[in-house]
């Protein structure tokens, strides 16, 4: 674990000061992570990440904070040339339900460097997340230029959805989302198709803890689960297979426009499909976004339907 956690919340033992009476006595003002963060520190990622790029460089074993808003994560960089990159928003979820000591012990699991979960555990949270296939050459890019002394940094444990789309896996924590590596699956001693097995399993016992809700809006409707796992819906394939059925045997078209965001339809919906378009055309205030694209859901899988062309930058005054 990073040593300035122990000076912020307390736990490192401060060395004893005397003054002399020669030595003047000056007030210096200190900047301390208040053990009960404001909640306003919490409206969104952006308000957390300023929140602890303000205050948290001011301990002396952390250097540096960057915050990347497209992938809502943080990455610490320590004295000593470690990293850590953390994902913001199931910390969030965690922080808002606690108060006083409880959220600053929160905040220092999320933080913490060596958050420990037994093998067994981990695997027992690994969920299947659906990414546009361009995710990993970016996220990769990311890696190499954090860990710029690793020749051969681990690798995505990933599989193919359809076109454009990828299946990753995530380890779902209390407080952070991390994704599975390759050294994961060797010190687990599977492969990635055991794991999407396990991940599958994991998904659904998730979704009956959560409860899946369809919503309606216009001609298509949307599915809300967390706010976080809405995209993994689409693995699936009971769920689209009633929604099929209640289609008239339509095959059902999906946007999977972020990770949170998930429309859909049936092919026979001209209206449907149309509005289906314009939500997927304008993502520019949408965080996490996965694809504008439509899908087509049959016999268990999913192919490319429609591509969706984003609405020009310019504007018209």
């Amino acid at each position: 674990m990073f040593n300035f956690l122990k000076k912020l919340f307390g736990k490192g033992k401060q060395p004893e000061q005397r003054l002399t009476a020669t030595e003047p006595v000056t007030s210096t003002p200190v900047k301390t992570l208040d053990l009960n963060i404001p909640d306003e520190a919490l409206q969104d990622e952006a308000c957390f990440a300023a929140y602890l790029q303000e205050r948290l460089p001011f301990f002396g074993d952390l250097i540096g904070i960057d915050y990347d808003a497209a992938a809502g994560s943080l990455t610490l960089h320590s004295r000593n040339g470690d990293t850590m990159t953390k994902f913001l928003s199931n910390a969030l979820l965690a922080l808002r339900e606690k108060r006083g000591q409880a959220r600053a012990q929160a905040l220092m699991n999320y933080l913490n460097m060596t958050e420990a979960i037994d093998d067994g555990d981990e695997l027992a949270k690994v969920l299947p997340v659906l990414k546009a296939r361009d995710f990993v050459d970016v996220a990769r890019q990311q890696i190499i230029q954090a860990v710029k002394d690793e020749p051969d940094p681990p690798q995505f444990v990933y599989l193919d959805e359809a076109e454009n789309l990828i299946k990753l896996f995530a380890v779902n924590g209390e407080t952070t989302v991390s994704y599975v590596m390759s050294t994961a699956l060797e010190s687990w001693g599977i492969d990635a198709e055991e794991l999407a097995v396990l991940a599958q399993a994991n998904l659904q016992k998730f979704l009956d803890k959560t409860g899946v809700q369809i919503a309606k809006r216009s001609q298509f409707q949307y599915v809300e689960v967390d706010g976080q796992f809405e995209s993994s819906i689409a693995f699936l394939p009971n769920f689209w297979a009633q929604v099929q059925e209640q289609s008239g045997g339509a095959a059902p078209i999906a946007a999977f426009l972020s990770r949170d965001k998930v429309f859909f339809t049936h092919e026979n919906d001209t209206l449907g499909l149309q509005l289906l378009e314009l939500i997927g055309a304008d993502l520019s205030e949408v965080p996490y976004v996965i694809s504008p694209d439509q899908y087509r859901w049959e016999n268990g899988r999913w192919t490319l339907f429609k591509r969706v062309a984003p609405i020009a930058a310019a504007k018209l005054h």
